[in-house]
């Protein structure tokens, strides 16, 4: 269709009021069903008339009766109307019922999300994953069906549920550790490694949070990314102060120990994301269920309170 022609189209209401009046041979009713006054449907149609330049109702006393120009028009506007609706439903629709596209920060794909999602597949097999590892926060523009966010969790426009709190934690190999235990005066012997993906200052932050000066701490290494603080704190020679969620397994494991007890709150959490007529989709539905449940039996009750399954 040419810009020209859809210049001359007439406004959608009038056509609206029409097929309502046409179908129902009544203004009355037409402005109930579009909760408008009759004089508004009359002024709608009068407006249409004048706009094709052809008589659409004959008007009489108490009912309303289509010409023959209006029952010529009629099937093609239904018909239009249909068109627009079809349209729409696909626009909300799922366009790919068996892809399930998880959106999540790079650094909780690797250490936590990705080596689980084999449970996922075993018991969703009719569903395949992409997993798309980005610090972006996505657009939703009808590739990505759920994101994992770590942050604040005002996504202006998405659903933002609340999963689990995080904290920052001292952690080292084992065999770092000194004998008769770690102290604050032993820490200041040692490198430390902080990651500034999400906290400022965290070491300063963490020392200062146990009332102790933060003179004379040595911050070796400071890094952007979360996932290779790990490693370096893995690989001996430095303690990390690493996110809880992503160093639990090491710990479990024992290739990482928790140096202090001590856990400094982090100010951002983790979100599952999504527009809200996304999370009623059966494969998102499937790995929210998932999801929870995962968490449950891996994190520490205090990390998370889910407000319902």
């Amino acid at each position: 269709m040419s810009d020209a022609q859809l210049a001359r189209l007439p406004p959608l209401n009038t056509l609206r009021c029409f097929v309502l009046a046409a179908e129902h041979l009544s203004f009355k009713i037409a402005a109930e069903t579009l909760f408008v006054t009759q004089a508004a449907v009359s002024h709608q149609i009068r407006s249409l008339e004048e706009h094709l330049g052809v008589k659409l109702f004959e008007r009489r006393n108490r009912e309303v009766r289509l010409t023959p120009e209006g029952h010529a028009l009629l099937p093609y506007v239904k018909e239009a109307f249909s068109s627009l609706s079809t349209g729409f439903s696909r626009l909300r629709a799922d366009l790919n019922p068996d892809r399930l596209k998880v959106s999540v920060i790079p650094s909780f794909a690797s250490a936590w999300l990705a080596p689980r999602l084999g449970s996922f597949r075993q018991r969703q097999p009719e569903y395949r994953v992409v997993l798309n590892p980005t610090h972006k926060v996505d657009t939703f523009d009808g590739e990505t069906d759920v994101a994992l966010r770590f942050g604040s969790g005002r996504y202006p426009g998405l659903v933002s549920e609340w999963l689990m709190h995080d904290t920052l934690m001292a952690v080292c190999v084992p065999d770092m550790l000194p004998p008769e235990g770690a102290t604050l005066d032993w820490l200041r012997t040692v490198d430390l490694v902080e990651d500034l993906d999400y906290e400022p200052e965290p070491w300063g932050r963490w020392i200062r949070q146990q009332e102790h000066p933060w003179e004379g701490f040595n911050v070796a290494m400071t890094i952007e990314d979360s996932r290779m603080l790990i490693d370096i704190t893995l690989a001996g020679g430095f303690v990390g102060l690493a996110r809880k969620s992503l160093v639990q397994s090491h710990i479990v494991s024992g290739r990482l120990v928790k140096v202090f007890p001590f856990e400094l709150p982090m100010a951002f959490s983790y979100y599952l994301v999504a527009p809200e007529r996304y999370l009623k989709r059966p494969k998102v539905a499937a790995f929210r269920k998932w999801l929870i449940h995962e968490m449950q039996t891996t994190f520490l009750p205090e990390m998370w309170d889910f407000h319902g399954t």
